[in-house]
């Protein structure tokens, strides 16, 4: 009704048309139909669904009526498609795939059009639009559409059978509130490299960090070639993206308090030997106490800077020297020592170990994690209880050891169950503490309980912190080429502790075998010069 006179304007009839429900077997595409399989001229089959319809129409059937026009001639008597072809292809598709299960299947909507009867240019004019101008929705609708559908209340059995049918999957339905939250242009930019709602959230935690896309498109890509489902190259280059974020907020962090702080903030440097700057820890008070950044704060040189390596705050002093600072003993000596590549070189070792160190930290957390999937897989292969049984039933020091700590916590993370010994101390743990666990699992995934026990083993006594460093223990290498055949993949300085781990036993191998040989020659020279020959000669 019109606000402005309070008079309802005369409505205009669209067209002359009735609802149905029709079987889509009984239908018939109309030759005027402006949309055509283009397969066989070079083009496209646009006249099947995609999966996204196909799933749509599988779960909840055609939603949208198909229009349709009695027919003429040889075919009077049918119903044509004028538009809804696609939707029709995938409700033939669902009724085959119903019958097949003996299951019934459903109609189609329908609005038949009498008015179309025998009127072509009509009929082709109607289709011809309603094909040129229909505009998809954007992927950001999409993600909306996924993250409204995640936060609202309904059962859960309803709200998957729902996504499913907008073509999601349960982990990408959660994954829509993060996605979301992407820019344009990075949203943009992920969807061009083909990142699913899954990748594009797990992207947008680490979006600030420099060179994140080429990253993750770099690690996808790996994935994919080598045919890893498990995308473990994605979830190291993630786990590394995830920590240089949190480095980057703590440095960000830091500044901030010392910016609020009102202090100079200077660039970080490997080393201050050569510039007017010192660390305060390289200085001494005129009393010869170490200065602190207490006792320092009154200097015109009071400065600090922030180590980009782990964000920890470096007080120094910006003119040492001028404001009559002595340096320690320590550091007078660093300066007349180690001078040149040397020097050079030892920093480039520290450096080295830092950033292995870190990585080797980083990648225990994406390999807890496939341990824990493996321990849910529905069957074994056949590496698994070789490994098992070995460990079990061997006489490895380090197994003893392990079951001496009385740990259960990596076990439990495994299992996906929580510790049932954590907080409790070693006069208060739980005797039995995965007897539940155990009385619900079958005898047939029994070896989930005993592998998450060995992995658990594994990992204390053979993956610590410096397990990468020096000579590498040969269960080390067993443990990760285990792993890796079962579908994990290496990070970076994994793969490389397994290379250098082979290496150093080849180079023993070499060893032993030419000790034996040469043991074999000093035994035959010994025969040879008659002095093991008498024994023999008085046997006889």
């Amino acid at each position: 009704m019109s606000t402005a006179t309070g008079i309802r304007p005369d409505a205009v009839e669209g067209f002359a048309g009735r609802f149905v429900w029709v079987d889509p077997h009984d239908l018939v595409v109309d030759p005027y139909n402006h949309r055509k399989n283009r397969a066989d001229q070079d083009g496209e089959d646009t006249t099947q669904p995609d999966p996204e319809l196909q799933a749509s129409v599988d779960e909840l059937g055609v939603l949208t009526p198909l229009v349709l026009r009695p027919q003429e001639g040889e075919r009077e008597g049918k119903l044509g498609i004028i538009f809804g072809q696609r939707r029709n292809n995938a409700a033939l598709a669902a009724a085959n795939k119903a019958k097949a299960m003996k299951k019934p299947y459903r109609l189609v909507p329908a609005i038949i059009r009498d008015d179309l009867a025998g009127v072509d240019d009509a009929a082709l004019t109607v289709s011809f639009i309603e094909n040129k101008h229909r505009r998809q929705a954007t992927v950001r609708d999409d993600i909306e559409a996924a993250r409204q559908l995640s936060l609202m209340t309904i059962p859960k059995a309803r709200k998957i059978r729902n996504a499913r049918a907008m073509g999601f999957k349960p982990a990408e339905l959660g994954a829509a509130s993060k996605a979301a939250q992407l820019s344009d242009k990075s949203l943009a930019e992920a969807i061009e490299e083909d990142f699913n709602l899954v990748e594009l959230a797990e992207f947008q935690e680490v979006e600030g960090v420099e060179d994140a896309l080429w990253t993750l498109k770099r690690a996808k890509t790996r994935d994919q070639r080598e045919d890893n489902t498990k995308r473990g190259h994605w979830k190291h280059a993630l786990a590394d993206l995830r920590a240089e974020k949190e480095l980057n907020d703590k440095r960000a962090e830091r500044a901030a308090e010392l910016t609020a702080a009102e202090v100079t903030i200077v660039d970080w440097r490997w080393n201050w030997s050569d510039t007017t700057t010192r660390p305060l820890t390289d200085l001494l008070t005129d009393d010869g106490a170490p200065h602190t950044p207490q006792t320092h704060q009154t200097c015109p040189g009071h400065a600090a800077c922030v180590n980009p390596s782990d964000a920890e705050v470096i007080w120094l002093c910006t003119a040492w020297h001028r404001h009559g600072h002595p340096l320690t003993a320590d550091a007078a000596t660093k300066d007349t020592s180690q001078a040149g590549p040397d020097k050079e070189a030892a920093k480039a070792e520290r450096r080295l170990v830092i950033a292995n160190n870190k990585a080797w930290r980083q990648a225990r957390e994406v390999r807890a994690d496939f341990i824990k999937d493996l321990c849910q897989q529905p069957e074994a292969s056949t590496r698994v209880w070789p490994l098992i049984l070995s460990m079990i039933t061997g006489t490895s020091y380090a197994y003893e050891n392990y079951i001496s700590r009385k740990r259960t916590d990596l076990t439990a993370r495994f299992l996906g169950v929580e510790d049932p010994n954590e907080g409790n101390n070693q006069w208060t743990r739980v005797g039995d503490p995965f007897g539940a666990v155990i009385a619900r699992t079958s005898p047939g995934r029994v070896w989930r309980v005993l592998l998450a026990h060995v992995a658990a083993a594994y990992e204390v006594e053979h993956m610590d912190d410096a397990a990468w460093r020096n000579h590498i223990n040969v269960q080390t290498v067993a443990w990760l080429t285990f792993l890796q055949t079962e579908g994990y993949a290496l990070s970076t300085v994994e793969a490389e502790t397994v290379a250098k781990g082979r290496a150093q036993q080849e180079e023993q191998d070499v060893e032993a075998r030419q000790d034996d040989e040469q043991g074999q020659g000093e035994d035959a020279g010994d025969s040879e010069d008659g002095q093991e020959r008498e024994p023999l000669a008085a046997a006889a």
